[in-house]
């Protein structure tokens, strides 16, 4: 059954000059406007819509054309122990260390993310040099955090690490490794201008382990 979340983003985004929560309650049948108003708010959230002030009302417009993707699991929901999930930060960086073994780099140092240590996340190198990694996880939704609005502060984190370490070493190779996430995939979208210059690469870490860069 396709959601009312679902229903309000097609719809919005089948009118891209922007819609009012009650416009949208209107076109949609939906039976109450606070109920629209929620929703939209969440795909506001979820950088699937934007919200302006057009002429003294809200309206909202279309972000990108990106699946809804549902929220990581509610903490009271999970069945394993805190940390343990796959894109746990901890996790994907394993799963990065060992595909870059597979792929023939010598990894010389993984940071302890368990205990936050600083620094880069992965040190690693082969035969045409070193390679610098950043990683970062998903997190988990709580009453108090939202996955998508901490997946964009940890985004923008991972991408000053990837600025500041192009600055300090103009030859270096750079990556920036990620769970594979669609809030992940419509940042990096968003920053793909950039990598020409800064010159990184983004490694993607699936659910079932396995890792690519495309």
């Amino acid at each position: 059954m396709i959601s009312v979340r679902e229903r309000i983003l097609d719809y919005v985004r089948l009118h891209p000059e922007g819609m009012t929560d009650s416009q949208i309650t209107k076109g949609l049948a939906i039976r109450y406007v606070p109920q629209t108003n929620s929703r939209c708010r969440e795909l506001e959230t979820a950088g699937l819509i934007e919200r302006r002030v057009v002429n003294g009302k809200i309206h909202n417009f279309p972000m990108d054309g990106e699946p809804i993707e549902p929220d990581a699991p509610d903490q009271d929901a999970q069945t394993e122990p805190a940390g343990r999930e796959w894109f746990w930060e901890g996790n994907v960086q394993e799963r990065v260390a060992a595909y870059l073994k597979a792929q023939g780099y010598t990894i010389d140092r993984c940071a302890d993310c368990a205990s936050r240590e600083r620094g880069r996340d992965i040190e690693a190198r082969d035969g045409a040099g070193p390679l610098w990694v950043t990683v970062k996880g998903y997190a988990r939704k709580t009453e108090s955090t939202h996955p998508s609005t901490q997946a964009g502060h940890y985004f923008k984190d991972a991408l000053f690490d990837m600025i500041a370490w192009r600055g300090e070493n103009a030859d270096v190779r750079l990556a920036f490794a990620l769970p594979d996430f669609q809030r992940y995939r419509a940042l990096a979208q968003k920053v793909a201008w950039l990598l020409p210059s800064a010159r990184f690469s983004f490694i993607w870490v699936q659910h079932d382990g396995t890792c690519g860069t495309r």
